[in-house]
């Protein structure tokens, strides 16, 4: 292919990021672990929490570091977002995702080095990213694009 379909974010993709995440994260989120062992929190269930993530992902400047893969068709099926972290030098990957019916065709792979790219321009010496050990997609994507474990983090909570 001469041109990766990716290109920056733009509001009126904020919509279609949504429905893909809540696809792609069901299971694998957790926000979803929380509800499954306790139930809703606030008369809100997981998609609530997890999509804010989203906003927060795109909001002011961020946007600049976040970019979705368009098909010929005009169809969004994937994207990524970045946060740069100048002064640690770190950019961090928040969230990445591809629709299940484009999964397995180098959406992903793309997404992933267009991000690594731009961190890399932007002055980043390294690049973070983290998934839940039930993500079998995360556990073996990620360490087949370079990244590296470096520790494993437990997540608890409790209600008041």
């Amino acid at each position: 292919p001469s041109e990766m379909p990716i290109r920056p974010y733009r509001c009126d993709d904020l919509r279609r990021l949504k429905q893909i995440t809540e696809i792609c994260f069901d299971g694998v989120s957790i926000d979803r672990n929380i509800e499954e062992n306790f139930g809703q929190i606030n008369g809100r269930d997981w998609r609530f929490r997890k999509l804010r993530h989203i906003d927060a992902d795109v909001a002011g400047d961020h946007a600049r570091g976040a970019f979705v893969f368009e098909t010929d068709d005009g169809d969004v099926v994937g994207y990524i977002t970045t946060r740069l972290d100048r002064e640690a030098g770190i950019g961090w990957i928040p969230n990445v995702a591809v629709d299940p019916t484009h999964q397995g065709a180098g959406v992903g792979r793309q997404l992933m080095e267009h991000a690594i790219d731009f961190m890399r321009a932007e002055g980043m010496e390294a690049a973070k990213i983290e998934t839940l050990q039930q993500n079998d997609v995360g556990s073996n994507f990620y360490p087949s694009v370079g990244f590296k474990e470096v520790g494993l983090q437990i997540h608890y909570l409790m209600r008041l």
